[in-house]
């Protein structure tokens, strides 16, 4: 389909009449782009889903929340995967490079590093979890706490 040079016009003449609203279209646009090309890197996995690969294909789910958070609430058989040293977390976790790895944050946003850091040390079997532990905590499923001190981290 062609745009005929009035239709041109009229689109530009509405640009510049709502350069705040065109403005933020194109930004969400944007971030829609970037999310879906770049993103975390890693498949991303619905909870439904990383429950089948939780009880049937062995995956490890790892969170890469701060420790409080852990504390409070995460995965069942969780691992809190140490943000602060990657590269050391990572060695850490070479037992498991054959296993599927659940990668999960609070809201799905903060698992792009951790999961580069996890494909630079070789991991290949990533995911990650859609809407983080927030979307988990939506379909009503269970969360593990810890009570004692001195999270296990990796």
């Amino acid at each position: 389909m062609i745009i005929s040079p009035e239709l041109w016009s009229k689109l530009l003449e509405f640009s510049h009449q709502h350069l705040p609203l065109v403005a933020g279209f194109f930004a969400v646009l944007g971030a829609l782009l970037f999310s879906f090309t770049r993103g975390a890197g890693g498949n991303s996995v619905s909870c439904a889903r990383a429950v089948q690969m939780l009880n049937h294909e062995n995956a490890l789910p790892l969170d890469v929340r701060p420790e409080k958070s852990f504390r409070a609430g995460h995965l069942i058989n969780a691992l809190a995967f140490g943000a602060a040293d990657p590269a050391a977390s990572a060695s850490r976790l070479s037992k498991y490079k054959d296993r599927p790895l659940i990668i999960y944050c609070e809201n799905g946003s903060a698992c792009a590093r951790p999961v580069r850091d996890l494909k630079a040390a070789g991991f290949t079997k990533l995911f990650t979890l859609q809407g983080g532990l927030a979307g988990w905590r939506n379909d009503n499923l269970p969360l593990h706490t810890l009570k004692e001190k001195g999270a296990k981290r990796l």
